[in-house]
């Protein structure tokens, strides 16, 4: 054990001094790898947080979502009290059942009311995560009995924000929504849910409401607890046994969808977890190109101590003792380019860190931690296994006497050293053009979401969300029918204003705007005239109310009929527009004009006749297709029909064209609103480019980190080339020399050089490509508009990387052609 330390040692100190004395060979080794392995540590530290760490609540692996078969783009559709009660009663397999709905709240008073997500969620909502607030307590069973609902427990930041992180919060009465509210309890830090809506309050979800005990009322999201051993495809089939005997009881209300059973890290994760898994393809990439290039480095430096190898061979050296002292400096190298590397990878987080919060699932908790050193010392010792050990391989078992002959024309590289670095210099070519052509679709991509059509014109429009308190006016209309609407009491004088405001086109009014994915409201349609489908079967539809400023402010195209007009009032028939979506399903060859639909939130008015059909609008993102779409008129909307009760308890969307500055339209709709109704709280006031483009937010992180690891593995493989040719005209002096003294053209020996070069990224080329195909199948998922094949792209990106290569290989055969023959001989 002496020995082998001393050796150590000895060989730690010799490695230091040798790699002293070649700085530039040191320092492009060490930013190689530290670009190889610090992007690495970066992925793994967001890998490690969003899919591997166990999430910060109790028995996290036994927590699951269930739900049925989304048909609206969600992962899983809402399920109704009924069907969660039956559940509770039937199921072994699940300890708990518990559920929860999302809505909006105003906090705080007048112009200073803030839009906070509010999930209303069952009293054991908490105990299924395991989580307890850390300050007072959880909801009770009494929390949700008449009268007494008027609690809240606080999610951590808003106590932070709103509160200024009270420690005495506890017991006091805030107003939410305008009505006083007790405090009972703040929640951790560390508890985010859902994954997706930010800062949050909780309130218990009342099981006494008419409505709540409707089986087809689907508005629950359902959340639970598995028993120990239980597995997740045993509570599938126990969950779907049970779903079969309640669509075998209430036919005609039971969604004949199967239900699905995921673990809630899989529901968080679905949505960006392609992206994340194309991005670690993407820097596994860096880091074997590096460490292939590194090896190529490694191959010439063996090279160039050939004498040097071969006397310790002679003196008695065992080829294990001169491996040991390679993979010494191998080690040294990936320590000294790991250490750089976790400083790239923390200054990388930095950067990510805000489009992290955003885009995934606890973002912004990402951090360099142990497990995150641990993968860094393993990534570091790996590389220098992979760049090290076969050049050690080749020195250590080089023959004494060839490395002992004097001279550079017998000293020179042997031929499985020369294919060696060919070979590296190919995979480095494969790679990378395998890398940049995943870029270049992801950019394809990004670029067909950018000017696909989305249905409506966004440009010149401001648009924001306007929430009312429950304690105003407007809801106290059904008690008082015969009094004015709230369209005619607030929304359209409010409307009226913006009209008149000087540098505004247009405004209009809509439930849901375009590209609004968190907020969808859908519904079973009837057509008169055709026989009533049970429950389940009706085709859905996106429903919204609108009004005809809509149409006109966000530039939907009428294709036929007309649009909504002063003729449509409260006294007539119910008004609707279709978009052509709907008509290709329920009136394939048929006029839709005239024809008579019933909508499951249509009240007692029920039946509602289509007068106009509009083009298509991309209700979620720019890369779902358009559902099928009815929009009622907003003005034809009383206290008698439910849709009304959306309108009032909801968001509105309002919608200026306009080509005055943002900020100047932004205020005149804040103005407008808090004007006749200054309790309201306004959100998410933006223009409609800036919502297309937060929309394309994940796509544009993966197209752009592609991008900038597709440019580091293009750097350092145009490095590598420029290297491997550089050594090669070094090694062949003699005979290029040679080659010019008998007659050979100047041109022709650059040629030689570029011919060389050439080959090596045909090859590599060849080889990228058929790479690229294999790994654009598993991109298909998060692609658009193509299936993941495009010769464009292939050809542009072979164009680069050639270019790029020839380039590199310019200087090497430049200098060959520039060799005196005369000096060249004279040195043999």
């Amino acid at each position: 054990m002496e020995a082998l330390l001393t050796n150590l040692l000895s060989d730690l100190r010799y490695s230091t001094r040798q790699l002293i004395k070649t700085p530039a060979f040191t320092l492009t080794a060490l930013i190689t790898l530290a670009l190889g392995i610090g992007v690495n540590a970066a992925m793994f530290s967001v890998i490690d947080q969003v899919l591997l760490r166990p999430l910060p609540y109790e028995r996290a692996d036994r927590i699951v979502e269930v739900g049925g078969q989304s048909q609206t783009g969600r992962s899983l559709d809402a399920v109704s009290w009924p069907d969660v009660r039956d559940w509770r009663a039937r199921s072994h397999a699940f300890q708990q059942i518990g559920f929860y709905a999302i809505q909006f709240e105003t906090m705080g008073e007048k112009d200073s009311a803030k839009l906070v997500p509010e999930p209303l969620v069952s009293v054991n909502f908490f105990d299924i995560f395991g989580v307890q607030p850390m300050l007072g307590r959880g909801f009770t069973a009494d929390d949700i009995k008449p009268g007494r609902s008027n609690v809240i427990v606080l999610g951590y930041s808003v106590w932070k924000s709103a509160y200024h992180g009270d420690p005495n919060i506890v017991g006091q009465t805030v107003k939410i929504n305008g009505d006083p509210h007790q405090v009972i309890g703040v929640m951790p830090q560390s508890f985010v849910f859902p994954a997706d809506i930010g800062d949050e309050s909780f309130a218990p979800l009342p099981l006494d409401d008419a409505e709540m005990q409707k089986r087809d009322n689907a508005g629950l999201e359902v959340v639970g607890l598995l028993r120990p051993g239980v597995s997740i495809e045993q509570a599938r089939n126990e969950i779907n046994s049970i779903h079969r005997q309640l669509l075998h009881e209430y036919p005609k209300d039971e969604s004949k969808d199967p239900l699905k059973v995921e673990t809630y890290r899989d529901f968080a994760t679905d949505r960006f977890r392609p992206a994340l898994y194309a991005l670690s393809f993407a820097v596994v990439a860096v880091w074997l190109i590096a460490c292939a290039n590194v090896a190529g480095l490694m191959l010439t430096r063996a090279s160039s101590r050939r004498r040097e190898i071969a006397i310790r061979g002679a003196l008695g050296a065992p080829r294990g003792r001169l491996l040991q002292q390679f993979l010494t400096e191998s080690m040294l190298l990936a320590m000294g380019g790991g250490a750089i590397g976790l400083l790239l990878a923390v200054g990388a987080l930095r950067v990510l860190k805000h489009y992290l919060a955003h885009q995934v699932f606890y973002g912004d908790h990402v951090q360099i931690n142990v497990p995150v050193l641990l993968f860094l010392l393993f990534v570091s010792c790996l590389s220098a296994l992979l760049f090290g050990l076969i050049p050690g391989w080749e020195a250590a078992n080089l023959p004494a006497q060839e490395g002992l002959r004097d001279g550079s024309a017998s000293a020179g590289t042997g031929k499985g050293q020369a294919r060696l670095r060919d070979a590296f210099v190919i995979g480095e070519v494969a790679l990378t053009l395998a890398l940049l052509i995943a870029a270049g679709l992801m950019m394809q991509t990004l670029f067909r979401l950018r000017h696909t059509s989305l249905g409506f014109v966004p440009e010149h429009v401001v648009t924001g969300s306007i929430y009312l308190p429950t304690h105003g006016v407007w809801f106290t209309q059904k008690a008082n029918e015969n009094g004015p609407t709230i369209m005619q009491a607030l929304y359209q004088p409010m409307v009226d204003k913006l009209r008149n405001t000087p540098g505004i086109e247009s405004a209009g009014l809509t439930t849901v705007r375009p590209m609004m994915p968190n907020w969808s409201f859908s519904a079973g349609i009837v057509v008169k005239g055709r026989p009533k489908p049970d429950h389940g079967d009706e085709m859905n539809a996106a429903v919204r109310a609108a009004d005809a400023g809509y149409f006109k402010t966000f530039g939907v195209r009428l294709l036929r009929g007309r649009m909504f007009d002063g003729e449509d009032t409260v006294s007539s028939p119910v008004s609707l527009i279709v978009n052509q979506a709907l008509v290709k399903r329920v009136f394939p060859n048929e006029e839709p004009l005239g024809k008579q639909i019933q909508i499951s939130d249509s009240g007692p008015r029920e039946w509602a006749t289509i007068v106009g059909v509009a083009e298509d609008v991309h209700q979620q993102t720019a890369g779902a297709a358009p559902l099928p779409e009815v929009d009622i008129n907003l003005n034809q909307l009383t206290p008698k029909d439910d849709m009304y009760v959306i309108v009032t308890s909801f968001l509105m969307n309002v919608g200026v064209r306009t080509r005055l500055p943002d900020a100047v339209a932004e205020a005149a709709i804040r103005n407008a609103v808090h004007q006749l109704e200054p309790d309201a709280a306004i959100d998410n006031l933006e223009s409609m480019q800036q919502v297309i483009d937060d929309s394309l937010g994940s796509q544009t992180l993966t197209a752009r980190l592609l991008g900038l690891f597709g440019f580091a593995a293009l750097l350092i493989a145009a490095a590598g080339i420029y290297g491997l040719l550089a050594y090669s005209v070094s090694q062949r002096t003699r005979e290029l020399g040679l080659r010019l003294a008998l007659g050979a053209q100047r041109g022709d020996v650059q040629w030689l050089v570029m011919r060389h070069a050439l080959w090596l990224l045909g090859t590599g080329a060849a080889l990228g490509i058929g790479v690229a195909l294999l790994a654009s199948r598993a991109m298909r998922a998060f692609l658009y508009g193509f299936h993941g094949f495009d010769v464009f792209t292939i050809a542009a990106v072979v164009a680069v990387l050639g270019l790029c290569g020839l380039l590199a290989s310019y200087i090497p055969a430049r200098r060959a052609s520039l060799i005196d023959p005369m000096e060249a001989l004279r040195s043999e």
